[in-house]
């Protein structure tokens, strides 16, 4: 260092400070190579007895009978998740894995788990519902308003398969809560549910909803019980609500006895909610009903006259000998588009 000795002190401190930026430098990369290490490395143990647990419970779910220890706070996740895709891939050794996890001391280990990490608290809740202790039913409840939706979901088909009539009563309300649901997952764990009483609580829960609410629920409750939405759908119908109500109760009516409420609409101001009228009367009406879908057919939206087209093809198929009596642009291209459609599938 005795050439520093001639230099000029600010010199002396730009050399120092390269000095500690190189060696900051060198530490911040070896560790993250340590990181990298140690990761990789977990996620080799993690994949090693993932691929044991997996072995092991493939053997009992085919009859085998087997030792195993007690859960720990080590290899819980592992088994957790291994008994977990066994029960999805395998429903019928159900009875066989409960017997397994009621062996291993299950429920108590997940339950501990329920405050982990985010990964570790959807394993334990997932198979807290595959094993259907009731005990359980209570520890999962909070759990139905928590902030990620993947926690909230997971604990109300938790606790759907616990006590499918008790938990619905808590499910339903929650759906409005939860705008973020997705709604295939909802209406997978309705139909999970008891059938009964999801339409109980599915009609209760509309009779109080306000219209950002209610457009999701008859839907739910047409997949679930398509006669007791019936009457909810004619009053949403009869009465002044949003829009948007209105094109949903068109999407999933299917008493033939609306069929002149749904008439009603084909004139509505609004394109969309004529758009779903037509093609609820595609299901619903009769032969009587071409002339009205055909004054459609010069509509100013193109999905207007698509869908009336489509619904004329479904009462009558008759799109051919209508097609030369149209005298409007508009309509004649719309049913040749139509026309064309089974052609271009057949060559797909």
């Amino acid at each position: 260092m005795r050439f520093l000795q001639d230099d000029t002190p600010d010199v002396v401190l730009v050399f120092w400070i390269g000095v500690c930026v190189f060696v900051l430098a060198l530490i911040i990369f070896l560790t993250i190579i340590g990181m990298r290490w140690s990761a990789k490395r977990r996620e080799r143990r993690h994949l090693r007895d993932l691929r044991r647990w997996r072995e092991l419970l493939e053997k009992i779910s085919k009859g085998e009978s087997l030792a195993l220890p007690a859960l720990s706070t080590r290899n819980a996740p592992e088994f957790l998740e291994a008994w977990n895709d066994i029960h999805d891939e395998l429903p019928n050794a159900g009875e066989l894995l409960r017997g397994v996890g009621e062996q291993v001391g299950l429920s108590a280990t997940a339950r501990r788990m329920l405050d982990d990490s985010h990964h570790e608290r959807a394993l334990a809740i997932i198979a807290l519902g595959h094993q259907g202790d009731q005990r359980d039913f209570e520890s999962l409840v909070p759990l139905l308003s928590d902030a990620s939706p993947i926690i909230s979901l997971c604990a109300a088909r938790a606790l759907s398969q616990i006590d499918p009539t008790k938990a619905v009563e808590l499910f339903v309300p929650a759906i409005v809560e939860h705008e973020n649901w997705p709604d295939g997952a909802v209406a997978r764990i309705l139909k999970e549910s008891n059938s009964e009483s999801a339409a109980t609580a599915l009609s209760g829960a509309l009779l109080r909803a306000n219209d950002s609410t209610a457009a999701k629920l008859v839907r739910f409750l047409a997949d679930t019980d398509a006669q007791r939405a019936a009457p909810i759908i004619r009053r949403l119908l009869d009465s002044k609500v949003d829009d948007h109500v209105i094109s949903t109760c068109l999407q999933v009516i299917s008493d033939r006895a609306d069929a002149d409420r749904v008439r009603g609409l084909l004139a509505h101001p609004r394109w969309h909610v004529r758009m779903h009228a037509a093609s609820a009367l595609g299901r619903l009406g009769d032969g009587s009903d071409q002339a009205r879908l055909s004054a459609l057919l010069s509509d100013s939206q193109w999905w207007v006259r698509y869908r009336a087209a489509q619904a004329l093809s479904a009462l009558a198929g008759e799109q051919g000998g209508m097609g030369r009596t149209q005298q409007d642009r508009f309509a004649q291209e719309i049913i040749q588009h139509v026309l064309a459609e089974p052609l271009r599938k057949g060559t797909t």
